[in-house]
């Protein structure tokens, strides 16, 4: 797959392709329908397959520096290669190219980059103000190019979104989340130097950098861990560390079972599997031990 960067003014000789466009954060159930519609047309026409998306939300773009997102543009970029894709278009994405005018925007990123039919979701936005809507694509397609326009996907009678699964991740409702995504929620990070009471008490933890990702519930949740090649059954626990008193942020650690490998510096993959329990404060370390063990317990019956 041919990772293009699209910048002001700069243009690539490209084969014509067949493009989904949006920001596809989470590349959710959702989104799916815009992807196997490409898959569909590229078999049908013989265009190139691509995704065109833009490496910031608009929202970090107009100021929310603490914008949580679903997954990274690097996580984004792999499971489209996974996907047997010929191009991933990102956009470099800044205020200027937000005040695009629609036509504009159409010839700078759709026309001139030989794009000749284009996926998009009946909510799609973009251009200055997000004037530019999916009948705008249609509006200026001419000769150019074509239009698809993907209705809206639900299940259970809502609408699959991004929103709505950051919201079941907040809310500790992670199976729901899973289920949207079509895959455990997943947080890749750095292992990092922690407090070291894990390690006190029986129970070693990797303390893992949540970098932007959007944060779970408070609470301990059944995971899978990938690190060295290997997956391995984990309890995580999102929060502040009550009984020991000593977080003044939200950290996330995680005590992989039948593992002792020193993994600091490593980047390692955990995927969310179900929530076990709310976090709290116990009296004493022997409560919070016996908690632990329960805890293990159930989530090594859960996972199996």
């Amino acid at each position: 797959m041919k990772v293009i960067h699209l910048k002001k003014d700069q243009f690539h000789k490209l084969a014509d392709s067949v493009i989904a466009i949006g920001y596809f954060d989470g590349l959710h159930l959702g989104h799916m329908q815009l992807i196997n519609e490409v898959k569909k047309i590229s078999q049908n026409t013989g265009l190139k397959k691509g995704i065109m998306t833009f490496d910031k939300h608009p929202q970090v773009v107009f100021g929310k520096d603490d914008f949580q997102y679903l997954m990274s543009l690097e996580e984004k970029m792999k499971m489209i290669e996974q996907m047997d894709f010929d191009y991933f278009f990102i956009i470099d994405f800044d205020k200027e190219v937000a005040s695009y005018e629609p036509e504009v925007f159409i010839q700078q990123y759709i026309i001139k980059n030989y794009i000749k039919y284009v996926v998009c979701g009946f909510d799609f936005h973009f251009g200055n103000q997000g004037m530019g809507h999916a009948q705008t694509l249609q509006k200026y397609a001419k000769d150019h190019y074509q239009v698809k326009i993907i209705k809206k996907y639900e299940i259970d009678h809502k609408k699959v979104s991004s929103s709505i699964i950051r919201h079941y991740i907040h809310e500790g409702e992670i199976e729901k989340a899973n289920q949207l995504l079509n895959r455990p929620y997943r947080i890749t990070g750095r292992v990092i130097h922690g407090q070291k009471n894990g390690h006190k008490i029986g129970f070693p933890t990797a303390n893992v950098e949540i970098g932007q990702y959007v944060v779970l519930k408070r609470g301990v949740y059944a995971v899978y861990v990938y690190v060295n090649g290997l997956c391995l059954k984990g309890m995580a626990n999102i929060g502040m560390n009550p009984t020991f008193g000593l977080l003044h942020d939200i950290s996330l650690e995680v005590n992989i079972f039948d593992f002792d490998d020193n993994i600091y510096d490593k980047m390692i993959d955990i995927d969310f599997i179900a929530y076990i329990r709310q976090e709290k404060h116990f009296h004493n370390i022997e409560e919070l031990i016996n908690q632990l063990n329960k805890d293990q317990k159930d989530i090594v019956q859960l996972l199996e």
